[in-house]
């Protein structure tokens, strides 16, 4: 499928720069598909601000402006953009972009127009996933350089930290980067369905949020150098044999779960006016809810997930960190209709911990009950957290979803290919226990790195909405488009894995599910007529 049959939001504003051996695609503000004789070295580099709570901010390109002269053999690239949150400029930033011969520089400045926290600000490097498995020299700003490969498996932690440049070849191409103006490390992006490894600025090893004052400015720069494969030193002398990719759409590990998954919906969590007649609602179709223990609206959020299910049972995945609540809480649960599991996640570290793994199991142990543990958020709290797994024998989950880093079109449609490499290694982690996935939705349901406090809850009916309705851009405004319902079938086939037990889908109604509240059923519904 081509973007534009996967995802018809707005098309990225691109252009086409080249320059003798050089070819970019200018994206809005990123350096997108950097490719030299043809070979792409770098999937982008990017001018990125994230604050106190890890939102990436919306660029807006002021000004951008392409010289080349009549030979072709140089290009020079200047971009002016701004940064804002919510509408409110907080950044402005410069990116000169220089082309000639064997080498690419950008140089960002950028400078704060407003008081704010940062996580973090600078410039980013996208490395393509292809490289899984490579050989690549890192050199150190306080240590020799060391020759490594990149995993193939998703890295849980950082694969190079205390990062000034690296070294590779693919395909008969020497790559060399310099990074300038900060220090930098590199994280497995996969872990977020993201297609690339990326190297950014602010190691997380220093603390965050910082306090920035208006006028605070920020100069760092990245250096490509690419020649001919023999340019330059690399590990161990020679390239390294190309990855084994096949393990993206290749057999999962043995698993004692080979049927088709179950399909499942997310309760609707907008408001009780948008809900639409019960009759338009899907029918037979289970229903995931995440009540939170915490908050007095439990029994409304219950009560209305049963509504949803119309007679489905329930999959219910508890937020808390007391045991005894969980409890309480498991045997109340079964009084109140057919339960198909049980979860239950800290509401901190969005994980099962070992006392709430030993509650579910207590719980299964009084009668037929189904549990599962894992995480509530994404693959990565799972591949950083699986040492805590060890003595569990049941189901394990994760959920997915494509826009926590970049809301582009071809990061979305990307993801798709992202999520086979995801659960692939989430199968390889479970060891023959099932995969429960999902939920799976465009938007973040919750701020997994938030930092702020969290919003408290006083309405006990739920009226209003609760959960991912009270998130901020959780909904995409996509989300009832066709492109969406693609999108969302072609999750399911990349996610159909032997060991997978079950997926869930968006909402069951409202401005994420896949009713509309006007009862006209979205594009995505025809997953569950298939």
């Amino acid at each position: 499928m081509t973007d534009d049959e996967v995802w018809d939001r707005a098309a990225d504003d691109e252009q086409v720069v080249e320059a003798g051996p050089w070819r970019l695609v200018l994206r809005g503000a990123e350096l997108a598909d950097i490719s030299h004789r043809g070979v792409t070295v770098l999937r982008a580099i990017r001018f990125v601000t994230r604050d106190h709570d890890w939102r990436t901010a919306d660029d807006t390109v002021l000004r951008r402006t392409v010289e080349l002269p009549d030979d072709g053999s140089t290009a020079h690239v200047r971009i002016a953009a701004s940064s804002a949150y919510d509408g409110e400029p907080v950044l402005e930033y410069t990116l000169d972009v220089t082309l000639g011969g064997g080498i690419v520089l950008v140089d960002a400045v950028g400078t704060t127009t407003r008081a704010f926290r940062r996580n973090r600000i600078g410039l980013v490097v996208l490395h393509p996933p292809t490289l899984a498995g490579r050989a690549i020299t890192v050199r150190h700003a306080f240590s020799a350089p060391t020759d490594q490969v990149l995993p193939t498996w998703i890295a849980p932690h950082q694969p190079a930290t205390d990062v000034v440049g690296y070294a590779w070849t693919v395909d008969g191409i020497d790559a060399d980067v310099t990074l300038g103006g900060d220090g930098f490390e590199m994280e497995d992006q996969r872990n977020w369905t993201d297609a690339s490894f990326k190297t950014y600025s602010t190691p997380l090893s220093e603390p965050f949020p910082v306090a920035l004052e208006a006028g605070t400015r920020i100069h760092q720069s990245v250096a490509l150098d690419c020649g001919p494969a023999g340019a330059f030193p690399l590990p161990g002398g020679a390239p390294s044999p190309a990855p084994a990719l096949a393990l993206l759409d290749g057999p999962a590990p043995t698993s004692v779960v080979t049927a088709p998954p179950t399909l499942q919906l997310l309760a609707g969590s907008a408001p009780t006016a948008l809900r639409p007649d019960d009759g338009a609602l899907l029918p037979g179709v289970p229903i995931l809810v995440e009540p939170d223990l915490r908050d007095p609206d439990v029994a409304a959020v219950l009560a209305s997930a049963r509504r949803d299910a119309r007679g489905a049972p329930l999959d219910v995945r508890f937020v808390t960190d007391d045991p005894a609540l969980l409890r309480a809480a498991i045997d109340d649960l079964l009084l109140t209709g057919p339960v198909t599991r049980v979860g239950a996640f800290d509401p901190s570290s969005h994980v099962t911990t070992p006392a709430l793994q030993r509650a579910l199991v207590a719980a299964a142990s009084t009668g037929p009950l189904h549990v599962v543990a894992g995480t509530r958020a994404h693959f990565t709290e799972l591949n950083r957290s699986i040492d805590l797994f060890r003595g569990w024998d049941g189901a394990l989950a994760f959920s997915v979803t494509p826009q926590m880093h970049d809301r582009s079109r071809a990061q979305v449609t990307e993801s798709l290919r992202m999520q086979r490499w995801v659960v692939m290694s989430a199968s390889r982690l479970a060891a023959g226990r099932p995969l429960h996935v999902g939920p799976v939705t465009l938007r973040p349901r919750f701020n997994a790195v938030a930092t702020a406090p969290r919003r408290a809850v006083t309405d006990a009916t739920a009226m209003d909405g609760y959960g991912p309705h009270r998130v901020p851009d959780a909904t995409d405004p996509g989300q009832h488009t066709e492109a969406a319902g693609r999108w969302f079938a072609s999750s399911v086939d990349a996610l159909t894995v032997p060991g997978v037990a079950s997926i869930t889908l968006a909402e069951a109604w409202g401005p994420r599910g896949v009713v509309v509240s006007d009862g006209t059923r979205s594009p995505a519904a025809a997953v569950f007529l298939r």
